[in-house]
């Protein structure tokens, strides 16, 4: 961008900045609707300043997948816009959000801070029990029917993640009608209404890879970006891709390493208030599997569609689930 526009924007975010110094590309988004740069600056003072600016061009979609695209974005510029970010930023699970635009053709350009540290590329021991919390934190924000529609009538997306069923026609449709695959897309509505009626409902991030976070000021946490696909969901749809697709799990995760992780996402949830008032219980263990069983066959219900990655457990448990009875129990 010209130095000029630059100076405006930074002036924007922080009206103490004095000049520009430097812009640097860091990104490049999805289907060519933009990048991410970051502007070294200058304040009054002479003190340096990084101020990250997010820039979105999604006029005129005309595919599905960039008119899903296009509304994400969206969804991301009203929640750095909210009071959400503002206080969640206070407990160092996102960045603060500086400054948005939007002139409503498409064109969105969202300020804000940039990660405490370098983002994550292997995530395992500490680091997989710090996003833990982080996600649990998250959770707990939004916890409970009233707080997710809240949310959303404030402009958060009406389903959070990127693979939930109804923007994903595409991707059903190349499913085969055979073997597994076709198993999971005769349930694949059971699953997908079962989800969306379950008892625990929150806002979930909706793509939490290891590139979408790094560690916090505080190593215990770690903090988010990219919340594109910010919107409510059950919990358990986060922790399935997060398991699934972010983290590096060991060979024993059905058998031990899972129930670990889900006891520690309890105890934050605990630590953060949910469960404190009876209307809205804390989920226990058992809770958490179940939801985890039907979150799993969705996930996998799309990849089956679009392709598969990430830890190679999700095809067994999917297998397991389907093959004795329990997603018939937990789609009645």
């Amino acid at each position: 961008m010209k130095a000029s526009e630059a100076l405006a924007l930074a002036k924007a975010a922080d009206p103490d900045v004095v000049s520009v110094s430097s812009q640097t590309q860091i990104a490049r988004l999805w289907a060519g609707m933009g990048s991410i740069v970051r502007l070294q600056c200058k304040d009054s003072s002479g003190n340096s300043r990084t101020i990250i600016a997010k820039h979105i061009n999604c006029s005129n979609p005309q595919s599905f997948g960039d008119q899903r695209k296009a509304a994400s974005y969206r969804v991301e510029a009203t929640f750095y816009a909210s009071d959400y970010c503002k206080e969640l930023s206070d407990f160092g699970i996102c960045c603060r959000g500086l400054h948005t635009e939007d002139n409503g053709k498409g064109d969105i350009t969202i300020l804000m801070d940039p990660l405490p540290n370098h983002t994550i590329n292997f995530m395992n021991g500490d680091v997989a029990e710090a996003a833990i919390r982080s996600v649990a934190k998250l959770h707990a924000y939004f916890w409970g029917n009233e707080k997710a529609n809240a949310a959303v009538a404030a402009g958060l997306a009406q389903q959070g993640t990127y693979w939930y069923l109804d923007t994903r026609p595409d991707e059903y449709d190349s499913m085969s009608n055979r073997g597994l695959s076709g198993k999971l897309k005769k349930v694949a509505y059971a699953i997908d209404e079962a989800l969306k009626e379950h008892k625990f409902q929150t806002i979930c991030h909706g793509d939490l890879k290891a590139c979408n976070m790094s560690l916090s000021s505080n190593p215990s946490y770690v903090t988010f970006v990219d919340f594109q696909y910010l919107g409510k969901a059950c919990p358990a749809k986060d922790l399935a891709y997060l398991f699934c697709c972010g983290m590096d799990v060991d060979g024993d995760f059905m058998g031990r390493q899972e129930r670990e992780y889900l006891q520690l996402y309890i105890d934050e949830l605990l630590l953060n208030n949910v469960g404190r008032d009876k209307k809205i219980p804390l989920p226990t263990l058992e809770d958490l599997k179940e939801a985890l069983d039907l979150a799993y066959c969705d996930l996998f219900r799309w990849m089956l569609g679009w392709g598969i990655w990430g830890n190679s457990f999700l095809q067994e448990r999917v297998e397991r689930v389907l093959s004795d009875g329990t997603i018939e129990k937990l789609c009645q």
